[in-house]
């Protein structure tokens, strides 16, 4: 406890709290998303008790889950028809690559970006 009256835990009895390793304290704390104290002469980590009750809090909070919806495609004549064109669009541009060209090379020149590295 400081003079704050802030109660620090050592990184072995948080890691122990929130049921996670110490290296993951570390790794959080270089991340930002923890923040720590550091003992004067030996530098040792310790964790304020209200940063263990914010991430227990955190993670204890549900996840909202994204999901993804799948529709198959339209089949009305419209849809065919435009459907139709565009793959005519993309048969004529294959037409036109040369075969000694590679899809990195090809996609660097569309886009001005490499694939591969």
């Amino acid at each position: 406890m400081d003079t704050n009256g802030t109660v620090y835990l050592t990184l072995k009895r948080a890691a122990q709290r929130l049921g996670v390793h110490e290296q993951t304290l570390r790794s959080w704390e270089r991340r930002g998303l923890i923040r720590m104290a550091r003992l004067p002469q030996s530098g040792y980590r310790r964790v304020p008790e209200e940063e263990v009750l914010r991430l227990q809090t955190a993670m204890a909070t549900p996840k909202r889950r994204e999901r993804v919806r799948i529709e198959a495609p339209a089949q009305d004549a419209a849809s065919l028809t435009e459907a139709n064109r565009l793959a005519a669009l993309v048969r004529a541009e294959l037409v036109r690559w040369e075969s000694d060209t590679s899809f990195d090379e090809l996609m660097q020149t569309r886009r001005g970006r490499q694939w591969l590295s």
